[in-house]
């Protein structure tokens, strides 16, 4: 799997997750300044407790919407997640201060594909052929929802 591709992954979970909780779709609570604070006193030699502890409540959260058989932005394969998480434990991820900021990060990766604009869960390919392309349709799924208020929920078989 290319570099990019997971740090693609990353931004994408990082910028998603801080838009689920902003625009309220689950009631979590990990990208407030209270939260950073509270998970560094807890967790003092863990670099970016709070992308970790927040992309785990999210897989929860999306495996109770498309089922936990099915893969998704916030469920990969293990050998996908290990990549992932050895990625995240030797970086700093980014932490957003403010919706437009997510927003742009979507926006950039989208590239103006278009979207059928259904809510709730959606098909979207193979995790066996996990690359640019399907991060440009996460991207985009995720862009729409959050511009137009609904929840979607892209999966993988």
């Amino acid at each position: 799997m290319k570099a990019k591709i997971i740090d693609d992954i990353i931004e994408l979970r990082s910028s998603i997750s801080f838009l689920m909780e902003k625009l309220q779709w689950w009631e979590l609570n990990f990208n407030d300044s209270s939260s950073r604070d509270f998970l560094a006193y807890i967790f003092p030699k863990s670099s970016n407790a709070q992308f970790i502890c927040s992309c785990i409540a999210l897989r929860s959260c999306v495996d109770n919407e498309v089922g936990a058989n099915y893969y998704h932005l916030f469920r990969l394969p293990m050998t996908i997640e290990e990549l992932i998480s050895n990625r995240a434990k030797s970086t700093r991820i980014r932490s957003y201060d403010s919706k437009e900021e997510a927003i742009q990060v979507l926006r950039e990766k989208a590239l103006d594909l278009p979207t059928d604009q259904k809510e709730g869960p959606k098909y979207i390919g193979s995790v066996d052929n996990l690359n640019e392309d399907l991060i440009q349709v996460l991207s985009v799924e995720y862009l729409t929802a959050f511009q137009n208020e609904y929840q979607v929920h892209p999966y993988l078989n």
